[in-house]
């Protein structure tokens, strides 16, 4: 069975069923009788009694399918119509229905038992279609897909909290890495010689009692 998405519209379904069985039951009936019929055809002539045997019963086995694949796209289509949606019961009823419509004329019984054999075999058909696509669908992209890509994971947690630690590609940098240093103290021999050598200066610039010149004569040399 093909995917839903990928079946035609309901009066065309019909045809392309048809068709589709037709061609299926023709290519396995031919190779299925070329080998009976060579096997049991004698010898010389094993190759003239497969092909005889090919051109009598493959368009048989052909047309029985496509008598089995049109039933049950009628009643697809005709479930689809009813239900107005499309899904798997769609395909496991309509199994049902056909092979209990296409032997009833062997008695209520045969009819049963050969609706519940196309009920079940369509259902086996649909799991293993539907296993098929779960196990083939690309899943969501992991970790390793968006590093592949240059992109950055939506799902990731993030790197670091609090008012400066942001999500996914954040500024991760702590938040004084922008900023300048602050000015050193030096509590040592530094403070004390600056202290020393500014009380110096103030010293000399203050004026002599007994020069009587100011303080900027000491400096030219313009006091006695």
């Amino acid at each position: 069975m093909a995917p839903l998405a990928d079946r035609e519209p309901c009066p065309n379904r019909i045809i392309e069923d048809v068709g589709g069985a037709f061609a299926m039951g023709a290519v396995g009936g031919s190779i299925y009788h070329s080998v009976k019929g060579s096997w049991t055809s004698p010898r010389g002539s094993k190759f003239r009694g497969g092909l005889s045997a090919v051109k009598a019963r493959a368009p048989v086995l052909g047309g029985n399918f496509a008598v089995w694949g049109g039933c049950f796209a009628c009643f697809d289509c005709t479930l689809t119509a009813v239900r107005k949606k499309e899904d798997p019961w769609n395909a496991i009823l309509s199994g049902f229905a056909t092979g209990g419509v296409l032997a009833a004329r062997a008695g209520p019984k045969a009819a049963t038992q050969s609706a519940v054999v196309g009920g079940v075999l369509l259902a086996l058909i649909e799991g293993l279609g539907i296993m098929i696509t779960k196990y083939t669908a690309a899943g969501p992209p992991g970790p390793e897909d968006y590093a592949a890509q240059g992109q950055v994971d939506p799902t990731a947690p993030p790197t670091m909290g609090g008012l400066f630690g942001g999500g996914p590609g954040g500024n991760t940098a702590p938040p004084s890495a922008g900023l300048p240093p602050p000015p050193a103290v030096d509590g040592g021999m530094g403070d004390s010689e600056t202290s020393f050598g500014t009380s110096s200066t103030f010293e000399k610039e203050e004026p002599s009692e007994s020069g009587g010149g100011g303080g900027w004569g000491s400096w030219f040399g313009g006091g006695k």
